[in-house]
């Protein structure tokens, strides 16, 4: 009669030891990165989305400039000599933050007539580096400048 009571005090030991016992933590596992955004992967100066077609820099056709202008803003420049046409980014503040919006001017002029002007807001500072700038408006206008 003795046996059945000592199987019961067994068991009951051997819960009261398992729920005693803390669960063993998780092992800490670091969050994961968040994915780059593609526009980061264009590492070719120009003005992509845009009204009027895809503005890039050409090594064999184009000259790069910058301009600090007086306002403590700067004006990137993509110059074709041969078709006198200029593409001009400006209004950018010259210390750039990643993750601020900023307000820029793009505009696209041939002999000194001015085709294409718009304003774009809210346009956000993707990355900054000591030789280019990412800007994206929007997934399908973005802006990538050569310092």
């Amino acid at each position: 009669m003795l046996k059945p009571f000592l199987n019961i005090a067994a068991l009951l030991g051997a819960l009261l030891l398992v729920t005693a016992c803390p669960p063993k933590p998780e092992p800490y596992r670091p969050p994961e990165p968040e994915p780059e955004d593609p526009v980061l992967a264009v590492t070719v100066p120009g003005a992509y989305g845009v009204s009027g077609g895809n503005q890039v820099y050409n090594p064999d056709r184009h000259q790069l400039s910058v301009l600090e202008c007086p306002d403590g803003t700067q004006l990137f420049r993509l110059i074709d000599v041969g078709e006198r046409k200029v593409l001009s980014i400006g209004n950018l503040p010259v210390t750039l933050q990643k993750g601020k919006e900023l307000k820029l001017d793009y505009r696209v002029m041939v002999n000194g007539y001015t085709l294409q002007s718009q304003t774009y807001e809210n346009v956000e500072v993707l990355k900054v580096t000591s030789q280019m700038i990412w800007l994206k408006k929007d997934e399908g206008t973005y802006f990538v400048l050569k310092r």
